[in-house]
């Protein structure tokens, strides 16, 4: 009987001795990990720098120079993160920047003011407008080229992206001379957002949906669009951005969309790597 109870008593030790060493082993590992995440983050952390200080924030655009001849004056491509209008953060978009970066363009990620009970996407887009601005009054120290700077837009920030070509930027900078983007990038953009509710209902009390709408307001010739937009969307149907690309085309506009076969709403990985090469390819088949 003694000796049993000796024995219990031992393996229960030893349980937990090995119960602690594990917790213990886990936890140097979680703060080895947390420190080479850190450490990657801050030799891979872009500059940034403040293109608009408004409502007590100071918002910022972050920087990813291109990989080769950083010193001359090259496209740019400026990235602007979807979330239905409500949320996201430039950090989703640093990926994306990198690979535009890497493939000899300037690459920008924008921060910008999201919907909420004071904002709605009107003061998103006028962000963008002020983001387009700064980026050409400081092209030499940029190093970008002020007339070769695409929009790049996903869902909801495709709105607000393809209006500042379609409505303008109260300026006549531009290839357009609107103050909008000499190009624009869509992937699975809003084009119609009279259609869409969450819009309609992010806007009462701001202004008429339709005085933002892409497709509504595409009235004459724009920039050259590329729409990249599975047809299997449901969120923005791929119909919507047929219409709108028809409309740019009869109007003299330059407007390709390809149909990413059996891809819904959200891509997958692999083909968001697609997407970007072939973005990139059609901007150098543009300007190069």
């Amino acid at each position: 009987m003694r000796r049993s109870k000796v024995s219990t008593g031992r393996r229960k030790f030893h349980r937990c001795c090995t119960f602690v060493l594990r917790i213990f082993a886990v936890m140097i590992l979680a703060t080895s990990l947390q420190a080479a995440d850190e450490t990657t983050n801050k030799a891979s952390a872009p500059s940034a720098s403040m293109y608009r200080s408004i409502a007590g924030r100071d918002l910022r655009i972050f920087h990813f120079p291109p990989a080769d001849s950083p010193g001359t004056a090259r496209p740019a491509v400026l990235l602007v993160q979807g979330g239905a209008w409500t949320r996201g953060s430039p950090e989703q978009l640093y990926r994306s920047a990198r690979y535009f970066s890497e493939a000899g363009f300037v690459a920008t990620v924008l921060e910008y003011r999201l919907a909420d009970v004071t904002n709605s996407p009107v003061e998103s887009f006028s962000d963008v407008c002020h983001a387009l601005a700064y980026m050409r009054t400081n092209a030499d120290t940029l190093g970008l080229a002020p007339s070769r700077i695409a929009l790049w837009g996903i869902s909801s920030s495709g709105q607000l992206t393809a209006a500042t070509a379609t409505v303008g930027c109260d300026s006549a900078d531009g290839s357009s001379g609107n103050g909008g983007p000499d190009a624009l990038l869509l992937v699975s953009p809003v084009v119609d957002a009279l259609s869409d509710g969450l819009f309609r209902d992010l806007m009462k009390g701001h202004g008429k949906p339709s005085a933002f709408s892409p497709t509504h307001t595409l009235k004459k010739r724009i920039v050259p669009t590329f729409i990249m937009q599975g047809n299997a969307d449901r969120t923005t149907p791929i119909e919507r951005s047929k219409v709108f690309c028809d409309r740019a085309r009869n109007l003299g506009g330059k407007c390709e969309l390809v149909a990413l076969d059996g891809q819904g709403h959200v891509l997958d990985r692999v083909v968001r790597d697609e997407v970007l090469a072939r973005q990139a390819a059609f901007l150098r088949d543009l300007w190069h």
